[in-house]
């Protein structure tokens, strides 16, 4: 009689188990604290590691980030003063991959000052950014899924934290931003994760699907807990 074996079993990778999901938020998590991961690879990597499945979904997510005995050690970061960004009647932007201290002044007089951390590297699993605006403009853009707040006063002006309508993901660093704005303002965008270009010929509108998909298994996962 013919017989039809079933898949070879290397091929099949277990289920994940809560236990493992959890192991990899804190690879992730310190991944995250150590520099190797962006505020935005980490909080994609975040939500995928709370929707996987199986074994091998996890393991995808962590491999890149695994230190052997052989591994280099990582060279101590110089300099662990505060970053300051001033902007005075002109315009200061920074954006794309750089490192956020744990602590971080930001000063906008009759100027404009940006700070997008979607890319960003932070050095502590929490970080504080001290941001006065007089007569003009701070704004903060912090991607989905990483815990923020903003606290202060504003006389004659305005503060506002913007975005945010999904929960902080569980592990994920912590930005607290302190504001003082005299007829200026502070602004605290919450945003998705930027687009990137697929390089392997895929549709583009079903990397937007995925996501969308991504962020909704996250929604419904803390929905049911």
């Amino acid at each position: 009689m013919d017989s039809h074996p079933g898949p070879p079993t290397s091929q099949v990778s277990p289920l994940a188990s809560d236990q493992e999901r959890d192991l990899a938020v804190e690879v992730l998590s310190q991944a995250c604290s150590d520099g190797r991961l962006g505020l935005e690879d980490f909080s994609l990597r975040l939500e995928s590691a709370l929707s996987a499945r199986t074994v091998g979904e996890l393991a995808q997510l962590t491999v890149d980030l695994s230190s052997g005995p052989g591994a280099l050690a990582a060279p101590a970061r110089a300099g662990r003063g505060a970053n300051w960004f001033i902007a005075v009647m002109a315009s200061t932007v920074r954006r794309g991959r750089w490192h956020l201290r744990p602590s971080s002044r930001a000063v906008a007089v009759m100027g404009e000052c940006v700070l997008d951390l979607r890319q960003v590297e932070v050095e502590a699993r929490h970080s504080h950014i001290l941001a006065v605006a007089v007569m003009g403009s701070i704004q903060v853009i912090v991607p989905e899924g990483i815990d923020v707040d903003l606290s202060g006063a504003a006389v004659m002006g305005s503060k506002d934290l913007l975005g945010g309508s999904t929960r902080p993901l569980p592990g994920s660093p912590s930005i607290h931003v302190t504001c003082c704005a005299l007829m200026g303002e502070v602004q605290v965008r919450v945003r998705a994760p930027q687009e990137t270009p697929l390089s392997d010929g895929r549709d583009p509108n079903l990397a937007v699907a995925s996501q969308a998909l991504r962020r909704h298994r996250h929604r419904r996962r803390f929905r049911d807990d």
